[in-house]
């Protein structure tokens, strides 16, 4: 199973992939997220919910204790949220290179019947109907909306403009995923 780690918040124990560790710059004292978990220093782990880092916005008391130090929260957030919404977009061009996404609406509408999306991934301004399409044949999917367009979904995946992208139950989906399942709950 792996090392477990205590979110300072909940209490509630969990794999360092259900958890953001955040550690404190030496000179600054401001708090950051260590996503890829390889910064130096003492780490704390959080869940990643907007309500966890809220809580440590208003009490930060435990955050510095747990760091051994003077901190700056203010904005911790944002800075959160920036950082998981980056390593997203980076998950959805490493998922497209390992073949792991399916676009059009055709085929996706056909992924999805036949149960071989995890979750669906939708550009900003992407239309109701096409969305509602995309929803009637597999309500228990997630559905993501980001805030690239649809050029921009398309050109971050190297394709053409895509409303909507479905990831695949694959392995090489499987790092986008966590970490757009994160920005959602961050939002």
């Amino acid at each position: 199973m792996g090392p477990l780690r205590t979110c300072i918040v909940t209490r509630e124990q969990d794999r360092p992939e259900g958890l953001i560790r955040l550690v404190r710059h030496p000179t600054t004292g401001e708090v950051v997220p260590d996503l890829a978990q390889k910064l130096p220093g003492r780490g704390a782990w959080v869940r990643p919910t907007r309500e966890a880092l809220a809580a440590l916005e208003r009490k930060p008391g435990r955050l510095a204790h747990a760091l051994k130090g003077p901190i700056q929260v203010d904005g911790l957030h944002e800075r959160v949220l920036s950082a998981v919404e980056r390593v997203a977009m980076q998950g959805l061009s490493l998922a497209a290179a390992s073949g792991s996404l399916v676009g059009g609406h055709d085929r996706l509408r056909a992924a999805l019947t036949q149960g071989e999306i995890r979750l669906v991934v939708v550009a900003r301004g992407a239309s109701d109907r096409t969305i509602d399409s995309l929803r009637s044949v597999a309500a228990e999917v997630p559905f993501v909306q980001i805030a690239l367009d649809a050029q921009g979904l398309g050109d971050l995946v190297g394709r053409g403009a895509r409303a909507a992208l479905g990831l695949k139950r694959t392995k090489g989906a499987s790092f986008a995923e966590r970490q757009l399942r994160r920005w959602m709950d961050l939002r």
